[in-house]
């Protein structure tokens, strides 16, 4: 709703004195009418041939592919439309779109397979080849939903040859083919020691043709000490292992040479013959781009004790990634906006456990339970050139209130935004006004967890089983959009709160209303004053203040549950059913505890984007019914 105020003076702002409120459609109704409909063919295909060349040696070819059709198409009924009221702030034109798309991708691949015991050692290579080719095509025709005119002539005769504005249509394709060559050498010692090598060549279309080529080998190892020790009743299984690789990477189809797209009716401009209006490519490619590389060392080790009632796995790894195939910023009067190039580095460490306990095991009823664990840390070492921070996956919020940033010499992921400013100790500055003092492009926290992890319950008595998931994260940051126009519109109950003299703070101050707001000036002399709600709470989104609304990922949730019973073999008799059961499943089902700062109950499991939320609609619980018949 706009206020009285916009009613009454409307003739004076050259408005028609009455508006209806801003975001008027009742959404029940609105998704009720609106249809908006796809459809997705998915074909698969697979044949292959296995040839026994002879005793221990086997040649094996496939052909497959994989193709997906895909259509929507979007229609704006006249009876939501109102794109013949100019005054209104959200115009809804009798509209639709159409949108197809292609996606193919086809793999030829032959290999060769050795097998061989030598005594105590156990043999095992193989080496081979394989073709991918990736093929895409996309048609969009879209009318513009929101437009003020311009709709369908006729209404709801869904043809664009009806439209008031005739609609672009806009297409896109590409192809990409990766050739590779890989190979693989196993070999084993009396079950007990184990030795593996691998490596990969690919030659990518999407590289230069002259630097197209990347390989990435591997090698690992593992130890089963446990072989040496003999049966006993505490120690049942003890391996170690070990392992290196790196792994290369290309680049998207269509980035490294330019591309031209052209505009709507390039050849006619007011009617007549014109030239092709042609699009500048302002991406400039390093002509020594080279493939990503990363690289990885990891060691660990799997425990069992007690027959296999505990089980301990534990993993320690890091990843340095080197060569990111980035673009970086460059003058506008060099007439290019980006130049793409191998830059930065970053690295990546951390521990993986996982503990496996059987507390209770009878003839009929059997708890298993499993608890894993993970913490990572990912600093960046190095950014291109001289620059300190860059953009990073994870873009920003619908209103760029923050970013997700690549700081020099810190955690990947940081949120970057505007923030209360604070003297030395902590104390926010405020205004004479009584509104806060603004930090620009502060650093907010870095998206990642401290920690990750997850308890797993299984029980089982005499065909019944029951499944139930908890997850769990400690730490990270997240931005809710939400929030932020929930205070500055006034729509969220802190904005008509209690305040410490017992009246609302929406009150006039002079009547003891206000928001009561503590702090320093300039100059370091406190502050204790009171400001109308009004100023206090839309000053977040005037001043574009963030960091009230980043709040603490952590997290536990109960993710989960199913239960199914197994049906007494007896009922099938001599049918031609082996076994059946039946079960109940529900998801998503209960956010158990968020931190303290997230007095909203933000999921932050659920949030659609790196950054947080944006305004996105509430997680849905689903529950499920299943029959699983065997034969």
């Amino acid at each position: 709703w706009w206020g009285p105020n916009y009613y009454t003076r409307g003739a004076a702002q050259g408005r028609l004195g009455y508006e209806k409120p801003a975001f008027w459609f009742n959404p029940f109704f609105y998704l009720e009418n609106f249809v908006n409909t796809s459809t997705a063919a998915n074909l698969i295909g697979d044949v292959h041939v296995e040839y026994k060349i002879m005793e221990g040696m086997e040649f094996n070819a496939s052909v497959s592919t994989n193709r997906t059709d895909y259509t929507s198409e979007y229609r704006v009924p006249s009876l939501i439309s109102n794109s013949g009221a100019p005054e209104l702030y959200n115009a809804w034109s009798n509209s639709f779109g159409q949108y197809n798309s292609i996606s193919t991708e086809n793999n030829i691949n032959a290999s060769l397979k050795y097998k061989k015991s030598f005594g105590d050692i156990d043999m095992d290579v193989y080496a081979g080849a394989n073709r991918r080719y990736n093929d895409y095509s996309r048609v969009s025709t879209q009318m513009q939903q929101d437009a003020k005119s311009g709709g369908l002539i006729l209404p709801d005769v869904y043809l664009f040859s009806n439209a008031g504005t005739i609609p672009t249509t806009g297409t896109n394709f590409y192809k990409k083919q990766v050739a590779s060559m890989y190979g693989k050498f196993s070999a084993g010692y009396k079950n007990m020691a184990y030795l593996d090598a691998t490596y990969r060549q690919d030659y990518s279309s999407a590289l230069p043709s002259d630097k197209n080529g990347y390989g990435y080998p591997s090698v690992g190892g593992s130890f089963i000490f446990s072989e040496l020790i003999g049966a006993n009743s505490v120690l049942s299984f003890g391996k170690v292992r070990a392992g290196w690789a790196q792994v290369g990477n290309d680049v998207a189809a269509n980035l490294i040479d330019p591309t031209f797209p052209i505009s709507g009716k390039p050849y006619l401009r007011g009617g007549t013959i014109a030239s092709i209006l042609m699009y500048t490519n302002t991406q400039k490619i390093d002509p020594n781009l080279k493939p990503a590389l990363n690289t990885s060392i990891d060691a660990g080790f799997d425990l069992k004790f007690f027959y296999d009632r505990v089980g301990l796995n534990f993993t320690y790894y890091n990843e340095s990634r080197v060569n990111e195939i980035i673009p970086i910023s460059m003058s506008r009067a060099t007439g290019l906006d980006t130049y793409l190039t191998n830059a930065g580095k970053s690295q990546r460490s951390g521990v993986e456990i996982s503990l496996n306990l059987t507390p209770v095991k009878t003839s009929d009823f059997v708890w298993d339970m499993t608890v894993n664990y993970g913490q990572n840390t990912t600093e960046i070492l190095e950014l291109p050139g001289d620059l300190k921070s860059m953009a990073a996956p994870g873009g920003s919020d619908a209103f760029a209130f923050v970013s997700v940033i690549h700081e020099l010499g810190n955690e990947w992921g940081q949120l970057r935004g505007s923030k209360i400013k604070r003297n030395a100790e902590g104390k926010a500055i405020i205004n004479a006004d009584g509104l806060y003092e603004v930090e620009q492009a502060a650093y907010l926290g870095s998206v990642l967890p401290d920690f990750t992890g997850g308890i797993f319950n299984n029980f089982s008595y005499k065909g019944i089983r029951l499944a139930v998931a908890i997850d769990f994260q400690k730490g990270g940051k997240f931005f809710s959009l939400s929030e932020q126009w929930g205070n500055s519109s006034g729509l969220l109950e802190e904005t008509a709160a209690i305040n410490d003299k017992g009246k609302n703070v929406r009150e006039d101050v002079a009547d003891g209303g206000g928001v009561h707001v503590v702090g320093v000036d300039a100059s370091g002399a406190a502050v204790d004053m009171y400001t109308p709600a009004y100023d206090y709470f839309t000053q977040w989104y005037g001043n574009r203040i963030a960091d009230n609304f980043v709040h603490d990922a952590s997290f536990i949730k109960l993710r989960d549950i199913s239960l199914s019973y197994d049906l007494p073999k007896s009922l099938f008799g001599k049918s031609i059913f082996r076994s059946a059961s039946v079960g109940v499943v529900a998801r998503n089902l209960w956010l158990i505890a968020v931190a303290k700062d997230n007095v909203h109950g933000w999921d932050p499991s659920e949030m659609a984007a790196t950054y947080g939320e944006s305004g996105q609609l509430p997680g849905t619980r689903s529950y499920g019914f299943n029959v699983k018949l065997t034969f």
